[in-house]
């Protein structure tokens, strides 16, 4: 059977993009105010690069991509009163299911890391 789609050549998804599909995804959960902005105080930062062992990504989100497969770090601001852990699971989810429904990518892992909390 023939594919409905044919290949006359290729389609590239540029890093923004998917940076861009991962935020707007984690933003829609309900107790997520923010992500992670590295500019707001130098000390901060620097004490969450010591204690992860590595910098904190502009705008929050870090990906790495290895041909169709992806995985993302997200700092995220959330609500005081929530259920830290369950928003953690639900933006896990639904990242993933952006990044497979919209771009077709396998998604190797979400990791949430909760920056702050307001």
């Amino acid at each position: 059977m023939a594919s409905a789609y044919q290949s006359i050549g290729s389609v590239r998804v540029a890093k923004q993009v998917l940076s861009t599909i991962v935020t707007h995804s984690a933003l829609q959960i309900p107790g997520v105010i923010g992500m992670a902005n590295t500019s707001p105080t130098v000390a901060m930062r620097n004490q969450w690069s010591r204690l992860l062992k590595h910098d904190i990504p502009p705008q929050g989100v870090g990906l790495t991509v290895k041909e169709n497969t992806v995985s993302a770090d997200l700092y995220l601001i959330v609500d005081a009163d929530v259920d830290i852990v369950s928003i953690g699971s639900a933006v896990q989810d639904e990242v993933a299911s952006a990044l497979e429904d919209m771009v077709g990518m396998q998604v190797q892992e979400v990791n949430i890391y909760i920056y702050d909390i307001a």
